[in-house]
């Protein structure tokens, strides 16, 4: 008798557990939305073509983020799993996913003639998959994303060149040197455990905080603390404001609408303390490149600052300018220097 009702007692709680993955999964619109990200440093107003020198990316939101074949998201499932991470948000009653695809350039400080001792061209084409689990009444959202790509593709050195031609700009030289050129399979994984510190009224307007501490493993291998905040006008739920774990021209959120559909406009800011172990785009990876840094010659301590502004319509309608700083990566040299560049984005949450 007693082991018959400690089996139906089981069947109970897989039934009941598959009924509230069902409900959560329900629960996320099939499409919510998505976000068009241009980053720059000719958008940080500045007369200059280097380092970070620009990436771009779409994200589409929704629980179509989550299916079979966008099979970066069961790689970044499978790995919570793996690790046990998964059991750090078992109480979630909100999930969101996204998926994105872009590129991100580097480029030395004389695209034309590069200086000996600058930092070597490097690109990636990347897809990238994220999950956020939220649990609301403790203020507390878990943050995965798994990104597969390529560095090194001739693709990007042939875009590039092109524009140039276009624009009548400078036409880069020494593409054939880029890190991993010809091309070479990538990855990264990242978790981030983010919570809201601080919510209130200040001056008459909507005021918070949250701070996050993030992991990320592969061609960027790190960990990092920060804290942003934004003060202003605005609806979207908390958990979806997140800066803080932007990877240059990856961005990593999902995209929600207004909650009460109103008009928004805020100031937003923040910083990142990295501790930074491995970066590929300046040390290379598995294969031969050109021009590479040993770690030694970089700087594993970096301070990341940014200061923003939003706008979004009561129709879903979202703009939003960024203006980022990174402090020197290397230690010595030309490419000695703090990195500026800016970002738009324009997205539409359904």
């Amino acid at each position: 008798m007693k082991i018959t009702q400690v089996a139906v007692s089981a069947a109970l709680c897989g039934i009941a557990a598959f009924a509230g993955a069902a409900d959560l999964a329900h629960d996320e619109p099939y499409d919510s939305g998505w976000a068009f990200y241009a980053d720059n440093d000719l958008f940080a107003l500045r007369n200059s073509d280097r380092d970070y020198t620009g990436g771009f990316s779409l994200t589409l939101a929704g629980r179509r983020a989550s299916e079979p074949w966008w099979f970066t998201d069961a790689l970044r499932a499978g790995t919570d799993r793996l690790l046990r991470l998964d059991s750090l948000y078992a109480d979630r009653t909100i999930s969101r996913h996204s998926v994105e695809i872009g590129v991100t350039v580097f480029t030395p400080g004389d695209i034309a003639n590069p200086e000996p001792g600058d930092r070597p061209y490097a690109s990636l084409l990347y897809l990238a998959n994220t999950g956020v689990q939220v649990m609301p009444e403790r203020e507390l959202a878990y943050i995965s994303t798994f990104t597969v790509g390529v560095l090194g593709s001739p693709l990007v050195a042939s875009g590039q060149k092109k524009i140039h031609r276009v624009i009548g700009a400078a036409e880069p030289q020494g593409w054939e040197h880029q890190i991993s050129n010809g091309g070479e399979p990538t990855f990264r994984y990242s978790f981030a455990r983010v919570s809201r510190s601080w919510a209130g009224n200040l001056a008459g307007a909507d005021a918070e905080m949250t701070s996050t501490l993030y992991t990320s493993v592969g061609y960027l291998t790190e960990i990092t603390y920060g804290v942003a905040t934004r003060f202003g006008q605005f609806s979207t739920p908390w958990w979806s404001y997140n800066p803080q774990i932007a990877e240059y021209a990856e961005k990593s959120v999902p995209v929600v609408a207004s909650e009460g559909g109103g008009p928004e406009h805020y100031f937003w800011g923040g910083v990142n303390l990295r501790l930074r172990a491995y970066n590929a785009f300046l040390q290379g990876q598995f294969r031969d490149s050109d021009v590479t840094f040993r770690a030694s010659q970089l700087n594993p301590f970096l301070v990341e600052g940014w200061v923003g502004y939003t706008f979004a319509s009561a129709s879903g309608w979202r703009f939003s300018y960024v203006l980022r700083a990174l402090s020197p990566e290397v230690r010595e040299g030309p490419a000695n220097h703090t990195e500026t560049w800016g970002g738009i984005v324009i997205s539409h949450a359904l």
